[in-house]
């Protein structure tokens, strides 16, 4: 449905463009006949009509139109809506480019769209389909200098989005595959614990007590990797579309603080949130998926902290949560921003794997059997932090502790 309303909106465009010059020519037909019975004065000058963008902002999909430089005179509305970071990647891309060229170079306009499919894969994964169709239109409605027949040549784009489409498929693939991988282990484990209540335990009730309470973990950690699956797919199919929402950094860092005194219950460890006073910090984003991914750090540092933070005479875990505003030549975009930081003073982990944390399912191998996480937490950090244009890094010493952060543009500064 999507395709063929991209398509008719693609010929609409055409098509409303194309009957221009017989309008034109009716109106001002009209107007010489009104001036010579002195129903209006000489002196008025009619307009050409409407203008292009007025005409192309009244279609509901997005589109574009380029003229004979293979540059966009006319973008959209709609088309800055969907695809404001992206105009120019896409217009570069070759396959673009060369159903450009094969349209402004066959002297004829066909009757059916050419179309063209563009992957793009920075700022985000995106999948775009394009259809183009060349029209000739007046060339005052495109600012230019009516020439030899007043006409000018322009190619109509109409786009659509079919990343959604295309990530879903993906998902599905790897769900299957991931999911089925990871849920072997605990899933083993009940079978075997079930069998061996049906049998041998079968009249043993302090074995029935450890084996169910093994047999309850085993399932909460199969619980945790599905919640964390789904939420990652959820993330995956949002990446490519920003958030437009501001968020206070205050207002988020006070919500992690209030949230978070339950995690330190009975635990030897301390949360410091340092929230900015003085200076007001917003972004533009998902508060919902920022604060997941505070939570995600702050629980990472505690899990794994805690797994050495356990051994007798081991001083308490400390963990830091700052929001500050970016400082200059610190390693971070030139556009003004905001860095998110969760440190703390665990075992850290050793540089060989800092490269691969945000893989989906990586866990540093002297940790895994230690500590049952699913391993996707990192990669949902990863994910979200792409969607909203932002940077992630983490930074370790072993034995020291580890620090991850989270760099965010200031609300306004992309614009």
């Amino acid at each position: 449905m999507h395709v063929w309303l991209a398509v008719g909106c693609g010929v609409l465009a055409g098509s409303l463009l194309s009957s221009v010059p017989f309008l034109l020519s009716r109106m001002f037909s009209l107007r010489e006949r009104a001036a010579a019975l002195g129903a209006i004065p000489r002196r008025v000058e009619m307009p050409y009509g409407l203008p292009l963008e007025e005409v192309m902002a009244c279609l509901p999909a997005a589109t574009l139109a380029l003229n004979e430089s293979r540059l966009p005179c006319v973008i959209s509305p709609e088309a800055h809506r969907q695809f404001r970071d992206c105009i120019g990647s896409i217009v570069r891309h070759p396959a673009f480019q060369n159903r450009v060229e094969y349209l402004l170079s066959n002297g004829e306009s066909g009757s059916v769209p050419e179309e063209a499919i563009v992957v793009l894969d920075i700022p985000q994964y995106r999948v775009i389909r394009a259809w183009l169709h060349k029209k000739a239109v007046p060339a005052a409605l495109m600012g230019e200098t009516p020439r030899k027949g007043g006409l000018t040549t322009v190619v109509f784009v109409a786009l659509h989005d079919e990343t959604e489409a295309v990530m879903a498929e993906r998902q599905h693939t790897d769900f299957v595959a991931f999911a089925s991988h990871e849920l072997r282990t605990p899933l083993a484990a009940l079978l075997g614990f079930i069998e061996t209540l049906q049998g041998p335990a079968a009249d043993d009730p302090a074995a029935q007590r450890e084996f169910l309470e093994i047999m309850g973990t085993q399932a909460r950690r199969m619980q945790r990797l599905l919640d964390s699956l789904l939420y990652l797919s959820r993330v995956q199919m949002q990446e490519h579309l920003r958030p437009t929402e501001v968020v206070d950094v205050a207002a988020l860092l006070n919500h992690l603080k209030r949230e978070t005194v339950g995690l330190l219950a009975g635990r030897q460890a301390s949360l410091v949130v340092e929230i900015p006073q003085n200076d007001l910090l917003e972004v533009e984003g998902d508060e919902a998926q920022l604060f997941q991914v505070l939570m995600n750090l702050v629980e990472n540092a505690l899990k794994y902290g805690l797994a050495t933070k356990a051994k007798p005479g081991a001083s308490p875990l400390s963990i830091t949560v700052r929001g500050e505003r970016a400082p200059p030549d610190a390693g971070w975009p030139a556009t003004p921003g905001v860095v998110l930081s969760v440190s703390d003073t665990g075992p850290g982990i050793p540089a060989r794997h800092l490269s691969r944390l945000t893989e989906r399912f990586y866990r540093v191998a002297k940790t895994a059997a230690s500590v049952q996480g699913s391993g996707l937490g990192l990669a949902i950090v990863q994910h979200v932090v792409t969607r909203h244009g932002g940077r992630f890094i983490v930074r370790s010493v072993v034995g020291q502790g580890t620090e991850c952060c989270v760099w965010l543009p200031l609300a306004g500064a992309l614009s």
